[in-house]
């Protein structure tokens, strides 16, 4: 009986071993990644053989692989920094963590900021003591209330230097005052109002993170150059041209489109 049974037993198959239940939270094929990331799986792949990205962690098959799901977060920065500001892969390598990690290494993002805090009196207007002027005379010279200074001081227009009676203003904030006082002299104050500065600040100042944006990431991905000051002296006057030239190639667009959607409107009622 016992030898019957062994035979049996050793006619029946073998049941292969059930494979690793895989951590769901943490692994996905690629199509997920490719979801999850919003990029699409060539070039994910693409990433993979430059070195950006590791291969999958565990691979069942020929054609059945699944990676680190934190890998997306990695993916998304990589994308936007080749897309956005135009950065090789190599650099972008050597400008990240090791993977999964999404961040910027940390010796560069303070070298980073270090070289900004460098350039950021070369690129600005001095305010030195001897030409602010006090709060009751920029009141009196440029025809502005006090409620309009307190309003511009809020909205980051004005910065106001000093205490007490010595208090004032200076370098670049008395150009801008002296800007908003012609519009008052040309007659245009009630179509623009001083109130309008408020808006532009806002505007420009996203304009400027762009432009800090895209310095940081393309002057100094690198490193820190020796003549850094001497190149965003250049940058900023490129600048200044390439934002005029702009404004003047988009106005009359936009006016246009403007008159076009006015007129199909009034077509349709």
């Amino acid at each position: 009986m016992a030898r019957k049974a062994r035979k049996q037993a050793a006619a029946k198959p073998r049941q292969k071993k059930p494979p690793k239940p895989l951590d769901d939270t943490r692994l996905v094929k690629m199509s997920e990644l490719s979801r999850r990331s919003s990029v699409p799986a060539p070039t994910i792949k693409h990433y993979i053989r430059q070195g950006l990205l590791p291969g999958p962690e565990i691979r069942t098959s020929k054609n059945m692989a699944y990676y680190d799901i934190r890998l997306a977060g990695r993916i998304r920065v990589i994308k936007q920094l080749q897309a956005e500001r135009f950065l090789p892969l190599k650099l972008i390598g050597d400008l990240l963590e090791p993977a999964p990690s999404e961040k910027i290494r940390a010796d560069r993002d303070t070298a980073q900021r270090r070289a900004l805090m460098q350039i950021a009196p070369a690129v600005g207007t001095p305010d030195s003591g001897k030409q602010r002027r006090k709060r009751s005379e920029v009141m009196k010279t440029f025809g502005v209330t006090r409620a309009e200074l307190d309003s511009l001081e809020k909205a980051g227009v004005l910065d106001l230097r000093g205490e007490g009676e010595t208090a004032g203003y200076g370098g670049i904030d008395l150009k801008l005052l002296d800007i908003l006082a012609d519009v008052r002299r040309q007659g245009l104050a009630e179509l623009f109002p001083i109130s309008i500065a408020e808006p532009y600040m806002s505007a420009v100042r996203e304009l400027v993170k762009l432009e800090i944006d895209v310095f940081r990431h393309r002057a100094l991905a690198g490193g820190t150059p020796s003549n850094v000051v001497e190149i965003a002296r250049q940058a900023v006057a490129l600048g200044e041209r390439l934002i005029v030239g702009l404004r003047a190639k988009l106005l009359p667009g936009v006016l246009e489109e403007l008159s076009r959607a006015r007129e199909a409107d009034e077509d349709e009622t």
